[in-house]
């Protein structure tokens, strides 16, 4: 009897064994992958990271700030994302009559959410974990204005399509968000910024179709550093660890190349690695099981992304396309509260419109795309910027109409655009919807 029970204590401890092991690996995932990338969300996430654009300050004093690196790692960002879940949740809509009056509301302070994409009420529902139903009644959006009062009674939660100029207000009272936001934006007012921002409608810049923060430099030139690419996958041993995290068992894959391209897979995925620097995975296990709402399939989505040691830069959504239950978005990269977007060149070569593209399903990873080069700022190679925004779109506007008779400007921003060798900044401006590279660097 004693060795049936030491044995039994044996085999048990062995079987528990295995289950933990099995459990490090596989994380409770049907389909055996290493990373629990379709994980539940917890109750207590707020924003889905990585999908602003930017966020902008605005301080009430003819101030303005804009950030793009590094917020979501911050507290302030936890506060403002909380005054948005409060307002909708237990807010109450406010009258919205007549246009948005952008004047009176960037006469005090401000926080401003601005996105690339639209998204509709049911969307913020998980980006925000809101409680209730208020979010089936807000109109589809590509802003989020956070106005809190001075003396902490009232905010007013600004959800603003930039495309149609309509909008949905939601009203908070008697809350402690609305003093934390307020005390918040204070953080703002201490720093230096070599690059400001202004609001062309309190300004009187007419020739914008809407509202636009513009950024200017504090003299008359702006000296800065060129970026740099630097690829990832140097050698055949770096791509085969990136492809690595994509397979459950990556000892049991197989591998080949030919030519340029290197290729692994397993009965349930394919990695493949071009020599124009895209690292291509597909995933060919049994449909998603989760829902075909935006939050869900987006958080898929980043959580790959995450798992991913070779992507260096931060990421923004930059688009996304929705058709038959599936998702395509689109991810590029910001560096120093600045976009970083492909250009034309570096499109054609990679087949890619942005750095990043991730396909999912009901919360299944289809195919993972991405240009596997990183970013950094040089630490010998300087340009200078010349060419301001009034000076980019009149250039522009001789070029275009002879005739001396102008359009609005859609949208103007000032980025980085990629290519082969260093690069600095440049103007893209939209008009009549088309968008046109000026650089910020003035002819000899």
């Amino acid at each position: 009897m004693k060795n049936f029970g030491r044995n039994f204590i044996i085999a048990f401890l062995m079987v528990l064994a295995i289950y933990q092991t099995g459990e490090l690996w596989f994380g409770g995932l049907s389909d055996h992958n290493f990373f629990s990338f379709f994980s539940e969300r917890s109750a207590d996430d707020t924003d889905s990271p990585y999908i602003l654009n930017r966020l902008i300050i605005n301080l009430g004093d003819n101030k303005i700030v804009c950030r793009a690196n590094g917020i979501y790692e911050s507290e302030y960002k936890k506060i403002f994302d909380r005054a948005v879940s409060a307002a909708v949740s237990r807010g109450s809509f406010k009258n919205n009559s007549g246009g948005l009056d952008w004047n009176s509301l960037l006469q005090n302070r401000c926080i401003i959410y601005e996105y690339n994409c639209v998204f509709k009420g049911s969307d913020i529902s998980g980006i925000f974990n809101i409680r209730g139903d208020n979010y089936n009644r807000i109109t589809p959006h590509d802003t989020i204005i956070i106005s809190p009062s001075s003396d902490s009674s009232v905010m007013t939660v600004i959800f603003y399509n930039t495309e149609s100029g309509e909008y949905t207000g939601m009203e908070l009272r008697d809350s402690g968000i609305i003093g934390q936001c307020y005390e918040e934006c204070s953080i703002f007012d201490q720093e230096e910024q070599s690059i400001y921002y202004i609001s062309s409608v309190r300004n009187g810049f007419n020739i914008f179709k809407s509202n636009e923060f513009i950024p200017r430099w504090q003299t008359e030139s702006y000296e800065y550093p060129l970026i740099e690419p630097r690829a990832m996958l140097t050698d055949s041993a770096a791509i085969e660890n990136n492809a690595n995290i994509f397979f459950g068992n990556p000892a049991g894959k197989t591998v080949s190349r030919q030519g340029g391209t290197y290729t692994f897979s397993d009965e349930t995925a394919v990695v493949k690695y071009y020599d124009t620097g895209v690292l291509e995975y597909s995933n060919y296990r049994a449909e998603g099981s989760g829902t075909d709402s935006f939050s869900d399939n987006y958080s898929a989505a980043v959580r790959l992304i995450s798992q991913d040691s070779f992507v260096k830069n931060q990421y923004f959504l930059d688009s996304y396309e929705y058709s038959d239950n599936t998702y395509v978005f689109r991810f590029n990269y910001n560096i120093n509260d600045l976009s970083v977007i492909m250009s034309d060149e570096l499109k054609e070569k990679t087949g890619m419109a942005s750095f990043i593209e991730v396909t999912v399903t009901k919360g299944k990873i289809d195919r993972y795309k991405k240009y596997s080069y990183r970013y950094v700022t040089s630490q010998k190679d300087k340009a200078t910027a010349s060419i301001d925004f009034i000076n980019a779109v009149d250039g522009l506007y001789a070029e275009l109409y002879k005739n001396g008779v102008t359009k609005a400007v859609d949208d103007i921003s000032l980025c980085y655009i990629a290519g082969n060798k260093s690069f600095g900044l440049s103007w893209i401006v939209d008009i009549e919807g088309v968008s046109h590279v000026v650089d910020t660097k003035a002819g000899d």
